[in-house]
């Protein structure tokens, strides 16, 4: 079963967080960090392709949350679980 984390860092200087996609398959780990959430898709995207996993395989996405994470950049990814779950 797949799963996909999604962990959005401390915000930096201008607000924006660093996210760090985490895809875990058969007990093998991928990762990308997108610099904020206007990359965010497109890392998770080269993701699956490297990991050779199909988004309908995906049962589990999460998101962890540093204390100081941007609001904004939650937000979006909340957005983006919600779209990806549906």
């Amino acid at each position: 079963m797949a799963k996909i984390i999604f962990k959005v860092k401390r915000a930096g200087e201008r607000g924006r967080s660093e996210i760090e996609i985490v895809l875990e398959n058969n007990g093998k780990k991928y990762s990308k960090t997108a610099e904020h959430t206007d990359f965010v898709l497109s890392a998770l995207d080269t993701l699956l392709k490297k990991s050779k996993i199909e988004l309908e395989s995906v049962k589990d996405i999460k998101i962890e949350t540093h204390k100081e994470a941007g609001l904004t950049s939650t937000r979006i990814i909340k957005s983006i679980i919600k779209a990806l779950a549906f």
